[in-house]
């Protein structure tokens, strides 16, 4: 998600709801006019980098909005740009109840629950988002959410569907490395990797290496299956 969109979802939705509700081109009330100085007041405080103003013009608008969805995605994304998960986690929930099909809110709630821990919510999250979107990333995240939560019959389930999708050769995932740093390997290494950890879990240890093999044939220098591979049956 790029910034353009944090502050276009808000433009987009709301002016449009002010149009709607404003009562004629030339008689604002106070209700039209102070809409439309909070907007102004979000776009200036954005630019100039000030979090709290935007956040608090937001709530403003929020306030008066028709249009809550758009506004509580932009606050979603502005807490999420904080890294303020619990209130991304608390804002996603709400908008949710308003939209329940609104795919931002369905993604950023999962990221957010993810990294509070509560990964059964950030699993079901997932699940309705790829009932909606059909992307194989969501499906990777619903793979990996669901090896965390040791449901191995649905984890491999899920990587069964994902080697039959014709784009994760074209797919990049980022892990991390132990230095620090980032490395980009394409979706097949990714899956094959799992799968691999997926076969240890099982008790499988021969065939966990056999895929952690695949995985660094398809990504060499792949450093989270180099370790793997390592430490299998250890």
């Amino acid at each position: 998600m790029k910034k353009i969109l944090f502050v276009l979802v808000v433009w987009g939705g709301i002016l449009q709801s002010n149009v709607t509700t404003a009562q004629s081109a030339d008689s604002l009330n106070f209700i039209d006019v102070d809409v439309q100085k909070n907007i102004a007041i979000y776009q200036l405080a954005t630019q100039f980098n000030d979090p709290p103003v935007a956040r608090m013009a937001l709530y403003n608008l929020l306030f008066y909005s028709n249009n809550q969805s758009a506004v509580l995605d932009s606050l979603a994304y502005m807490y999420y740009d904080l890294n303020q998960m619990p209130s991304v986690a608390l804002v996603t929930r709400e908008n949710l109840k308003i939209n329940p099909d609104n795919q931002m809110a369905l993604e950023l709630g999962a990221i957010a629950f993810t990294q509070l821990g509560a990964k059964d919510q950030a699993l079901s999250n997932y699940e309705s988002l790829f009932l909606k979107n059909n992307d194989s990333r969501t499906l990777y995240q619903i793979a990996q959410m669901q090896f965390e939560l040791k449901r191995y019959t649905e984890t491999k389930t899920s990587v069964e569907l994902l080697l039959k999708r014709a784009d994760i050769d074209e797919l990049k995932m980022v892990f991390s490395k132990l230095d620090q740093t980032q490395q980009e390997v394409t979706m097949r290494a990714a899956i094959f990797n799992l799968n691999g950890l997926l076969a240890q879990a099982n008790g499988d240890i021969q065939k966990a290496k056999e895929l952690f093999l695949e995985a660094l044939k398809v990504a060499p220098g792949f450093e989270l299956a180099q370790v793997n591979l390592s430490k299998a049956g250890k």
